[in-house]
């Protein structure tokens, strides 16, 4: 990993998204090649996994990213001064103007004006592109400026309109027709998302009536309205869910056209204990422990990390590999018998691993419960485990075989640890 390409492309994820460096990887070449201008851009980037793994922070990641960048001099974004969704000033370009545009400068200009900018033209202007004013801008979720969230809601009353924008009925007397831009509210999450990003939160549960508009916005970057011949709109659309709802998606014929349009990544669980620590480390900084005098012992996080990896790991296929030893190979250590050259063989060996087992937000439940205890000072790795294994007994939607299993896990995680321990104070 230390020789990947792409690494200082994704550092910034890597402060807050910890152990799943390869779907990184992928969400950073997904960018890579539609800022190209590959094809890749006109794909819905799609992630799915199991919950709590990173997927809906990944998302909020990337928003700010695109928030901070805009504010650089190296990521300034100039647009049409009183268009409302923030067009590229070079739409301005006649058609006939555009090729020799591209021959002098390598900028090839795709897209027209939005019904706005073209009656404001005709009006204000004089279809005079030089006095068009032009103005930069700044990415902002809060101002909703170039960055949009949708979230599908109850499909028999959520209207369209938070997608495409809607008539202003305010205005219809003053221009007289709904089919006047001047009538109609350019402010959907797809409208103020141009030029930038649009989180569609669980696209899988909305109604069909908001994927087919995601499907001529994928493909063609248009936005189509009532009464308004196709909008140009270039931006990521990014939406995440979980695998359960992927796999009937994937199952449903009457979506294979979505399909085609998607670019779809596995987001599993993280697999290295390391990795996990910090995790947990990072979940637990809003409790301020040291602030209210409670002391976490060392190797406690640790030992709720190895009990949390070797529930999503599978069952060994070689011989003589244990699931400790796998652990401790994802986790860069060589173990009797098998050496780092080993792990990718061990991995293609396996199927879905790390998409199923404890999630993080499992153990900061667990360990949140032996915290609040009254007179709690001090947590070690004993209690941390004795609370995993409450839960595990608490847990009535657990069937009988997987408590069995995760209660064999404890004493796997609490035998490794007894030889932690001994080894410390050796």
């Amino acid at each position: 990993e230390a020789d990947n390409p792409n690494r200082e492309h994704y550092a910034f994820l890597e402060r807050e998204l910890f152990g799943i460096d390869e779907p990184l990887a992928h969400v950073v070449n997904y960018f890579k090649a539609a800022a190209m201008g590959s094809d890749v851009g006109r794909r819905i980037l799609l992630l799915y996994g199991p919950p709590s793994s990173g997927k809906s922070q990944l998302v909020i990641l990337l928003k700010r990213g695109l928030e901070s960048y805009s504010l650089t001099d190296e990521g300034a974004i100039y647009a049409i001064a009183d268009c409302p969704q923030n067009e590229d000033p070079l739409h301005l370009l006649p058609y006939d103007v555009r090729q020799a545009f591209a021959e002098a400068t390598g900028i090839v200009v795709e897209g027209e004006l939005c019904p706005a900018c073209t009656q404001n033209m005709k009006d204000l202007y004089s279809d005079d592109i030089y006095r068009v004013p032009v103005k930069r801008i700044f990415f902002s979720e809060k101002e909703r400026v170039g960055i949009g969230t949708f979230m599908p809601s109850d499909p028999k009353s959520q209207d369209i309109a938070e997608l495409v924008g809607s008539i202003d009925l305010s205005t219809i007397g003053e221009h007289g027709t709904e089919s006047d831009p001047r009538a109609y509210r350019f402010d959907g999450e797809l409208n103020i998302s141009n030029r930038g990003l649009m989180e569609f939160i669980e696209m899988l549960k909305a109604d069909e009536r908001f994927l087919y508009i995601l499907l001529t916005l994928a493909q063609e970057k248009n936005i189509k309205t009532g009464r308004f011949p196709l909008i140009y709109a270039d931006e990521c659309v990014i939406s995440h869910t979980n695998e359960t709802e992927f796999n009937e998606f994937l199952a449903d014929k009457k979506s294979e056209a979505l399909h085609d349009r998607m670019i779809m990544i596995r987001i599993p669980y993280n697999l290295k204990v390391s990795q996990e620590e910090r995790i947990y480390r990072k979940l637990l900084r809003p409790i301020n422990l040291d602030a209210r005098g409670i002391h976490v012992a060392p190797h406690t996080l640790r030992a709720a990390a190895i009990y949390a990896i070797i529930s999503r790991l599978e069952e060994p296929k070689m011989a003589g590999l244990t699931l400790i030893k796998k652990l401790k190979l994802y986790d860069g250590e060589d173990v009797e018998g098998f050496r780092q050259k080993d792990v990718k063989l061990i991995k293609e060996q396996t199927e879905r691993e790390g998409m199923d087992g404890i999630s993080p937000r499992q153990v900061i439940n667990r360990l949140s419960d032996s915290l609040i205890r009254p007179d709690t000072h001090c947590i070690n790795p004993i209690d941390v485990l004795r609370a995993l294994k409450e839960g595990i007994e608490l847990d009535g939607k657990l069937k009988k075989a997987d408590r069995e299993r995760r209660t064999q896990l404890i004493a796997m995680a609490r035998t490794e640890y007894d030889e932690i321990a001994v080894a410390a104070s050796a």
